[in-house]
Order: C-alpha cells, then sequence, then structure tokens
C-alpha cells in the first residue's frame, strides 16, 4: 500500500513540472531560433513558392519576369513581419520535439563547439518534417497575401 502512495506521489509530481519544463524548452527553443537566425529563411522560402503560382504567372505576362519577380518580392518583405513570429514560433516548436532545454541553450551558447551539436544536424530532418506539417498554412497565407498585393498593383 505505501508503495502505491510513494508511486502516485511521483507521478502526480512528474505532471505538475511537466509544463514548467516545457515551457523552459519551447523558451530555450525560441531563443535558439531568434539568435541563430534559424527561421529566416520564410522569405527565401516564400518567394520559391510564390514564382509558381498562377497569380505570378499572370503577373510576369502583364509586366514581364523581371519586374513581376522585383514586385512580388518586394511585396513578400512588406508583409514578411506579419508571418515571422509565427514561423519562428512553429520552428522552436518542432526543435522543442526533439531537443530539452540543456541541449538548445548549448547549440545556442556554442554552436558547432556543443557536444549535441552532432544530434543537432543528425535532427535536422524531423525537425524540418516537422516544421512542414505545421507551417505549410503560415507559408501558403504569407505567399497568398503578398502575390494578390502584386496582383493588385498590376491592375492599376
Amino acid at each position: 500500500m505505501n508503495i502505491r502512495i510513494v508511486i502516485s506521489a511521483i507521478l502526480a509530481f512528474s505532471l505538475s513540472i511537466s509544463p514548467a519544463l516545457a515551457g523552459e524548452t519551447n523558451d530555450a527553443a525560441l531563443s535558439m531560433v531568434k539568435i541563430l537566425g534559424l527561421g529566416n529563411n520564410l522569405g527565401q522560402m516564400g518567394l520559391r513558392v510564390a514564382v509558381t503560382t498562377q497569380t505570378f504567372r499572370i503577373i510576369a505576362q502583364k509586366l514581364g519576369n523581371e519586374k513581376a519577380m522585383a514586385l512580388v518580392k518586394e511585396d513578400l518583405e512588406n508583409v514578411l513581419p506579419k508571418y515571422q513570429d509565427k514561423w519562428n514560433n512553429n520552428l522552436a516548436q518542432s526543435y522543442a520535439e526533439y531537443f530539452d532545454a540543456v541541449e538548445l541553450r548549448s547549440i545556442t551558447a556554442e554552436k558547432q563547439s556543443s557536444k549535441y551539436f552532432g544530434k543537432f544536424k543528425s535532427k535536422q530532418s524531423d525537425v524540418g518534417k516537422s516544421m512542414q506539417e505545421k507551417s505549410s498554412p503560415v507559408l501558403t497565407e504569407y505567399v497568398s497575401e503578398a502575390t494578390n498585393k502584386s496582383f493588385t498593383k498590376t491592375l492599376k
């Protein structure tokens, strides 16, 4: 009977600290993403997606490819701040799935010198898959908003 009480107490204690540890891990992950600039690829990814859209093709037919590219790139840059925080948060959540706060802080501070850097490199594919699941809608919304702004400008 005493062992059940002890196990119950340990389980209750571990469940009560789990949210705190998760919060600490998420904070460390977001800090790493921001400090190391890991989410700074949103603009590049947006442009890669934008040029494949029907909207871009219509703009390019009207303005020519070079001007269309410049216009869409400008509009992507203008709306980027609206989406960057969500992108960074999603990336941080993806890293937090595979790393704990200690590992994340070490990678942030020591970069390639961190003893966890090998794990960091080996988990990129997993983090990438997680990020893709979380952020495909963000990327789509980002590109749609920017290309729609560009399209509206071409009608004037």
